[in-house]
């Protein structure tokens, strides 16, 4: 059996889909960010990913149980040269253990490619140590291909580094498979979710997506509230002691 199945909730023509991916890892960066554009956006429910090795959890929203990692898809004109027909986004609400990220990379890459989709951006945040009015943005690619069209909106690749979690081992992967991959990375604090930082890399994202406007000024006017709302669902989100009776030894 599968480590990691795909469930589509209903079927999408994708071919050449522009597929964002954003996980809860440093600043929640790519958490936030997809979390507003899927609302901007109003996309809809497409699938999810599922796993036994995923913690056994359902996120409610709208009054409906779903999955922590789910696919939300529209058909939009998108993609560096406006060629793709739809917007996927995969988002996920919680940081999957270290040892299902390169099965869940893979599968998502797998997906993409039985899709025909054209290019995986993943969004990310990098820990700067402090917190700075300058937000700086990096970025890495997978192939030429995604090194050229990260360069082409203005974003500095990186020289040196690590990008690490999902999106460092999709970056290796994509070189591997020849599937382009590219990784927007914007300086945020690790301590603290930073709507600023994913709204910074929203303006990147804007310019990629040229028949579909993104507005992040109210990410950027809206930050400090989106930051406690966020820190409250962490808190909420913490494991618990277990509801069952648990054996007493003497």
């Amino acid at each position: 059996m599968e480590e990691i199945e795909v469930y589509e909730y209903e079927k999408m023509n994708l071919e050449n889909a522009f597929v964002i991916t954003g996980f809860p890892t440093v600043g929640l960066v790519g958490t936030i960010a997809n979390r507003f554009i899927i609302h901007e956006l109003k996309l809809r429910l497409l699938g999810a990913f599922l796993s036994d090795y995923f913690p056994p959890v359902t996120v409610v929203s709208n009054y409906e149980p779903l999955p922590p990692i789910r696919i939300y898809a529209g058909e939009k004109k998108c993609g560096p040269n406006g060629k793709c027909e739809q917007l996927v986004v995969i988002l996920s609400e919680f940081v999957p253990h270290f040892a299902t990220l390169r099965p869940l990379a893979n599968k998502m890459i797998e997906w993409c490619k039985e899709n025909n989709c054209e290019t995986i951006v993943c969004i990310e945040g990098f820990n700067l140590g402090e917190k700075t009015e300058n937000i700086p943005l990096i970025g890495v690619g997978s192939t030429d291909g995604a090194k050229e069209m990260l360069k082409k909106y203005g974003v500095e690749l990186m020289q040196e580094g690590m990008v690490s979690g999902l999106s460092g081992i999709l970056l290796y992967e994509g070189k591997r498979r020849n599937f382009d991959v590219a990784c927007l990375l914007a300086g945020t604090h690790a301590d603290y979710p930073d709507a600023k930082a994913a709204a910074k890399i929203l303006e990147v994202v804007n310019k990629m997506l040229p028949e579909i406007e993104i507005d992040p000024e109210p990410l950027y006017r809206q930050a400090e509230e989106i930051e406690k709302q966020i820190k409250a669902n962490i808190e909420k989100a913490k494991p618990t002691k277990p509801a069952y009776a648990e054996p007493m030894y003497g």
